[in-house]
């Protein structure tokens, strides 16, 4: 489906990190291959012994806040991966027309809300690469609210502590179980984005409208 959307009957704009302003490439990069192989290392494992334990270790703990901890992660592999993670941090990008689009909703009146599942840690290495967060009004990490995105609880305590009108309310996320979860909350419009990750094929993005660059949205300014 192509994007239909109302600007005027958008007031808040909730932006999703990893996979929507940002290349999801350096994430799926560094868990899949880049820690394997230094876990592997640790551990005496093959290259391909190394992810297929990480693979069934990850499965189980998806769409979980522990998923996206880092302070989980160190614990059950035993070293730094915070430390890890910045061997590779010149692999972070912004995605195409990310850093244009975030200008033209902050220059039409929107109020710009990040929500992303990401470690407190990594937002701060992602900003500092980016120097995206001079967008935001907030700037809200799951970890801070103690549940998930794709976990109700989520929601409501975002909701609590930033109050936003769920009508008028615009989510843009890679994450289509997160855009279930918001479409259940009560979220009117919804948007995914179908290439998270620019060295991978587009995803099906199933029942919502998506888009594969910021540059296909044309955005009307607030009256």
């Amino acid at each position: 489906m192509t994007p239909d959307l109302n600007w005027r009957a958008i007031e808040t704009v909730l932006l999703d990190m990893d996979g929507t302003l940002l290349d999801l490439y350096f994430d799926n990069y560094f868990w899949q291959e880049y820690l394997p192989l230094h876990w592997g290392k640790i551990q005496g494992l093959a290259p391909e012994d190394a992810r297929q334990q990480l693979r069934e270790w990850y499965e189980n703990e998806a769409g979980s806040l522990s998923w996206y901890c880092l302070d989980f992660w160190s614990e059950r592999l035993k070293f730094d991966v915070f430390a890890l993670k910045a061997d590779v941090e010149h692999l972070i990008q912004k995605r195409p027309h990310a850093e244009s689009f975030l200008q033209r909703l902050v220059e039409a009146g929107y109020r710009v809300i990040m929500v992303t599942n990401s470690h407190e840690k990594l937002i701060d290495m992602k900003m500092q690469k980016t120097g995206i967060e001079i967008y935001f009004d907030e700037i809200v990490s799951s970890h801070r609210l103690g549940h998930a995105k794709e976990e109700q609880p989520f929601w409501h305590k975002l909701q609590s502590e930033i109050p936003f009108d769920l009508s008028s309310t615009l989510l843009v996320d890679d994450n289509l179980t997160v855009l279930r979860a918001a479409k259940q909350f009560g979220i009117k419009h919804l948007l995914a984005v179908g290439t998270p990750d620019s060295q991978a094929e587009a995803q099906d993005t199933a029942e919502f409208p998506a888009i594969h660059s910021f540059a296909d949205l044309e955005i009307q300014a607030r009256q």
